[in-house]
């Protein structure tokens, strides 16, 4: 899609699927990454006046102005990680830096210049929440392009040793109650090495440990 031209996407569906890591790396020259929160403010996406030693103020830019004019100003990736947990403060903000390229624009405070986002400047919003209707329509408004992730990318299994790949594809399959995420499967793939299948299971895995170690065993003997 973005090959394609587009440059809005929204990627949803349940945590540990690898989300964050296609909107970071598949398609994208340089990404900048934001994770919203409750108290996300609107200088922790554009920028905010920061003391120096010397005892006088400059101004920093925040990840969404340094995603706009990434490349020398051709632009970059904005990734918007956990977008529904966004402040109302923060999200006039991420409305403002979202829009589109002939509408989005932004003042320096410390030049007073208007900066403008480059024509390859892209914004891939993630978000765990399985109803959509939970983001602010508005938001919503500007990604047309909305991507149920329910199973890790081809590029994220690869980072896994061979023999943890159809695993943790099987794994991020699983109803709710039983799925594993991405993520605790690069810990184990970590750990093993140190102190063995059975106790990096256990610390990572938990009560699914000897699930998982059955479903390693059958695996190797297929």
């Amino acid at each position: 899609m973005m090959r394609a031209g587009l440059r809005r996407v929204l990627l949803y569906g349940p945590p540990g699927t690898g989300k964050t890591f296609a909107a970071l790396h598949v398609g994208a020259t340089s990404a900048e990454r934001l994770i919203c929160t409750e108290d996300l403010t609107a200088g922790e996406i554009t920028g905010t006046w920061m003391p120096s030693r010397e005892g006088t103020f400059t101004w920093r830019e925040g990840p969404a102005i340094r995603a706009w004019c990434a490349n020398a100003g051709r632009g970059g990736r904005l990734v918007l990680d956990e977008v529904d947990r966004a402040s109302g403060d923060a999200l006039a903000t991420l409305l403002a830096v979202t829009d589109s390229v002939e509408s989005a624009r932004w003042r320096n405070p410390e030049t007073l210049e208007w900066v403008t986002p480059g024509p390859d400047f892209s914004v891939v919003m993630t978000t765990n929440i399985e109803s959509l209707d939970e983001l602010p329509a508005s938001l919503l408004d500007r990604f047309p392009v909305r991507v149920r992730v329910d199973r890790p990318p081809h590029d994220a299994l690869a980072r896994l040793s061979e023999d943890l790949r159809e695993p943790a594809r099987r794994g991020a399959l699983g109803p709710s109650s039983r799925r594993v995420s991405l993520r605790s499967f690069y810990a184990f793939d970590e750990l093993r090495d140190a102190y063995g299948a059975t106790t990096a299971a256990r610390l990572v895995f938990g009560p699914s440990a000897e699930g998982i170690l059955d479903a390693l065993r059958v695996g190797a003997l297929a």
